[in-house]
């Protein structure tokens, strides 16, 4: 039997600013909490972000925000 892969707006995920710690849970959890809006923070769990902060150096900061899957267990 395959196994069902969540969608990602399912998985629990945490919202780091540099080597700060903002928030977990789903995107919609931490929309909640920051303020940030659901879109943003699906947009960050894409590599296309990820690639925008490898390839160009004027957005290369230690402070971007970035979203981090979490195991699941």
């Amino acid at each position: 039997m395959a196994t069902r892969i969540k969608p990602k707006s399912g998985r629990i995920w945490a919202l780091y600013k540099g080597d700060e710690f903002i928030a977990d849970g789903t995107p919609a959890e931490i929309a909640r909490k920051t303020g940030k809006s659901f879109d943003t923070l699906m947009f960050m769990t894409r590599p296309s972000y990820v690639n925008r902060f490898v390839s160009d150096k004027k957005y290369k900061t230690k402070g971007r925000l970035e979203m981090v899957e979490l195991e699941d267990d």
